[in-house]
């Protein structure tokens, strides 16, 4: 028996679709440039962080920026950071000199104009009591033609600070 032609270029149709659907999209990325502004953008807070430098801080966020800090609070805005900012700052002893370094270990696109990026972050000399290393991720997104931060988790390698297991027994 014969398939009649409609059938069988419906089932052509259906075959066609079903393969477009199943075919794998490929990875959503930006520019070579808009990566590179994203890599500098972990040198920048570097930078501002070690000059304590609010005004610094503020240029890389969004201004509707979220977070959450180590103790749980929900920031919102670029104005809620700086703050939190500007009364770390005011915690370190007057005359304490340091300098933040950061990595940028990874750029996920998700797609041409936001991203999520990682990496790890080191303060020399380390402060007495204080974690002097740990990782950072950032959610960014490109506005206009500026990439800014809209979202950021911090976390300290608390490892030194943890006690050592006892030997084991044998």
């Amino acid at each position: 028996m014969r398939t009649p032609p409609r059938l069988t270029s419906l089932l052509a149709t259906l075959a066609l679709a079903t393969l477009a659907c199943s075919a794998p999209t490929p990875a959503a990325t930006g520019t070579a440039e808009d990566e590179q502004a994203i890599r500098a953008m972990a040198d920048r807070y570097s930078a501002a962080y070690s000059a304590r430098d609010t005004a610094l801080l503020g240029a890389i966020l969004a201004d509707d920026y979220q977070d959450v800090d180590p103790t749980g609070a929900h920031r919102q805005g670029r104005n809620a950071f700086l703050t939190a900012a500007a009364a770390e700052f005011a915690m370190i002893p007057a005359g304490a000199t340091f300098s933040m370094s950061a990595a940028t270990n990874y750029i996920r696109w998700i797609d041409a104009n936001n991203a999520v990026a990682g990496g790890t972050w080191g303060m020399s000399p380390a402060m007495p009591g204080m974690p002097s290393r740990g990782s950072w991720m950032v959610a960014v997104a490109k506005q206009d033609t500026t990439w800014k931060v809209v979202a950021s988790l911090g976390s300290a390698d608390i490892t030194p600070l943890m006690p050592q297991a006892p030997p084991a027994k044998p």
